[in-house]
């Protein structure tokens, strides 16, 4: 499958407000969306997210063993991202035939993951070491496509872009937890608007 240029990722603690979040940045017209699995009821959240807006692609996050993996696929998720490389996640969901994003850092890293088929890999933490680290990391493997993760915004996405990141994806920066439990879900959509924004303007300069 073919992941937008854009992630956003939904890390809240209630499962209601994760969907709705969700529900406002999809229909703000964000495209693919990762529930993490700290929420508990994250395969929940998933399997409504994928009945209420089929047109969105849907994933599951923080997939750290075989049982939330296999949550996440029954529960309908698209694709499947992990915070570190478990090669064994990897071929699991290679069975499956579902996408997942091993979270790899160092060039070992990437390697490994390479060598395991993965084919999309999560570039985490991304910042501080900043788009030119990404790059960087191309050099020895220019068929690694990398997602950044973890510090990234409206700010330094289209840096990454630029890097050669094939897509970014964004927490915090689209889905505050704390004005979002206090204002309301609308709060997400005009920062997933002005994310969109800022990354087709820069990114076609």
């Amino acid at each position: 499958m073919k992941l937008p240029r854009l992630i956003g990722i939904v890390r809240l603690d209630d499962e209601d407000l994760a969907v709705a979040a969700a529900t406002c940045a999809i229909d703000a017209g964000l495209e693919a969306i990762e529930i993490t699995f700290t929420l508990p009821t994250a395969a929940r959240a998933i399997e409504r997210l994928r009945r209420d807006r089929p047109e969105a692609q849907i994933g599951a996050g923080t997939v750290r063993d075989m049982d939330q993996l296999e949550d996440a696929i029954d529960a309908g998720a698209q694709f499947l991202v992990a915070p570190g490389l478990n090669p064994e996640l990897v071929r699991a969901a290679q069975r499956h035939g579902v996408l997942m994003l091993p979270g790899v850092f160092t060039a070992t890293e990437v390697d490994q993951a390479l060598r395991s088929g993965a084919e999309v890999l999560k570039l985490f933490p991304a910042e501080p070491s900043g788009p030119s680290y990404l790059a960087a990391l191309l050099q020895p493997f220019p068929e690694a496509r990398l997602v950044p993760t973890g510090g990234i915004d409206a700010d330094n996405a289209a840096d990454y872009l630029r890097a050669g990141a094939a897509a970014v994806a964004m927490g915090s920066s689209l889905f505050p937890a704390r004005r979002i439990k206090e204002e309301g879900p609308q709060v997400v959509a005009p920062l997933v608007a002005a994310a969109l924004s800022a990354m087709t303007r820069e990114v076609t300069r």
